[in-house]
């Protein structure tokens, strides 16, 4: 494996930027590609001491693509700064000297929604810190659609915390774009991706960034509530997702998730993105919900994997208890998908998108049971982009629901088996993975055998979209 490029990094501590301004005081964080240091504004009083975090990255060479990607970052994150969101991250400005450049951004001081899942386990059983933090995440999403930009790269490593916990802040605009429709497929990470962003299944036919970032926030959502992936991809070769397609009540038999809950996300994961909630309905939705959660009694009259899942999740007391701060019980929209160019690639209506019926072979989960065996393998490498570490899915038999690891960033990822669901009560196994993200698929990665389950669904899918968009574009 390559060593990261952060490697050949020097200690950037008591550097100062801007004639002497800022100065970096403290290493918070490095990843594959840049490292980030606290800094102090040297101009600020004692009274009001101010800080921020500084990204040090490597400066690309003229003219490359990766210059393109910063300075296209820097300026979107930039535009939508200008705004002053108070639940996005702050571009406060950008220094170049010699071979680095230097970005500084806010400091957010609490952590990230990665940690406060897998490390504090703060939303377990906690409905309304689940309401406060997710709200203000489709909040700063929204407020990007409706200015024109699109995230693509939504997960919980890229929502920060304030030093109290109570507010959240959208960062890291390194794949945002201001194209409605797009044609990157596996732009993003993976665990995230929608299945028109992977493309792979979908003919790699255009897509709407907007509803791609609405199946992504339907992960986070799962994240948060379960402390689990709903599946690694959302393609046929994955169990967890085929399942999905056929029985789109699945999520219910293996996460202690509410009848509620399981509502909202099933308006989240449509295949068609036209059907997909929109993120104002998503928000309504969130704030009415009376729990997130099952019952102890559902829990106990569940399954192994089920049971398995809720023991895993159970939270131990937060070293700092976390106020959720109210939502507001409504925000208006100017959205109108009929008025949007995303509309001819999806055009309604939808009805052969439904799930079949006539499903080849019986639920995955009395496949598991009666100990059918078929390895899984990732179907292309990981790439991360700056500030993502990287990591990459082991083989693993029987694959069931992914799981969330709290490893050391980088390491490789685990998945629960049914065979092994009892063993992995008493350990810390069960875990959520760090999503390395990707610039580009690769066409020469090996694929598994892929799965009949949901297979005919998607391809008739597939044919629908297909016809619909050459109808519309001709």
């Amino acid at each position: 494996m390559p060593r990261p490029v952060t490697d050949t990094f020097p200690d950037f501590t008591g550097h100062l930027l801007d004639n002497g301004r800022f100065k970096l005081i403290e290493l918070l964080g490095s990843g594959a590609y840049g490292k980030v240091y606290k800094a102090f504004d040297l101009t600020s009083t004692c009274e009001d001491p101010k800080y921020y975090a500084v990204k040090c990255l490597l400066k690309p060479k003229p003219g490359s693509r990766e210059e393109e990607f910063q300075l296209r970052e820097f300026a979107l994150h930039r535009l939508i700064s200008a705004s002053d969101h108070p639940n996005i991250v702050n571009f406060h400005n950008v220094f170049y000297e010699h071979t680095f450049v230097y970005v500084v951004l806010d400091l957010c001081s609490g952590g990230d929604l990665f940690g406060a899942i897998t490390e504090r386990k703060v939303f377990c059983q906690n409905t309304e810190l689940i309401k406060s933090v997710f709200v203000q995440l489709l909040d700063a999403v929204h407020h990007c659609h409706e200015n024109g930009i699109y995230h693509r790269d939504l997960k919980p490593e890229n929502i920060l915390f304030s030093k109290d916990g109570r507010q959240i802040y959208l960062a890291d605009f390194g794949l945002s774009t201001q194209n409605k429709v797009s044609e990157d497929f596996g732009c993003g990470s993976s665990y995230y991706m929608s299945p028109e962003c992977i493309g792979k299944e979908f003919g790699r036919h255009k897509f709407s960034t907007r509803h791609s970032d609405v199946w992504s926030l339907g992960v986070i959502l799962t994240n948060m509530i379960a402390g689990r992936n709903p599946w690694r991809y959302a393609m046929t070769i994955d169990d967890c997702f085929s399942t999905f397609l056929y029985d789109r009540d699945f999520l219910r038999t293996v996460l202690p998730i509410s009848d509620q809950a399981n509502f909202i996300l099933k308006r989240i994961f449509h295949l068609n993105p036209l059907n997909r909630i929109s993120i104002p309905e998503l928000r309504r939705e969130i704030i009415a919900i009376d729990s997130f959660f099952m019952s102890e009694d559902e829990i106990d009259q569940g399954g192994d994997v089920l049971r398995a899942a809720a023991a895993n999740y159970a939270a131990p007391p937060a070293k700092t208890p976390v106020v959720p701060a109210k939502p507001e019980l409504s925000k208006s929209s100017s959205y109108t998908p009929q008025n949007s160019e995303e509309v001819y690639l999806y055009a309604r209506p939808t009805d052969g998108l439904q799930p079949l019926r006539d499903h080849p072979h019986n639920s995955l989960l009395d496949v598991l049971a009666a100990g059918s065996r078929q390895d899984v393998t990732s179907s292309e490498p990981e790439s991360a982009g700056p500030i993502t570490p990287e990591s990459r899915p082991i083989n693993e038999p029987l694959v069931n629901v992914p799981v969330l690891s709290g490893d050391v960033l980088g390491g490789s990822s685990n998945v629960l088996t049914y065979r092994t669901v009892q063993a992995t009560v008493k350990s810390d196994v069960m875990k959520i993975v760090p999503t390395p993200r990707h610039r580009a698929p690769s066409n020469t990665a090996t694929k598994p055998p892929p799965r009949r389950v949901g297979k005919q669904l998607l391809r008739k899918a597939v044919q629908v979209l297909k016809a619909l968009s050459e109808s519309v574009s001709s």
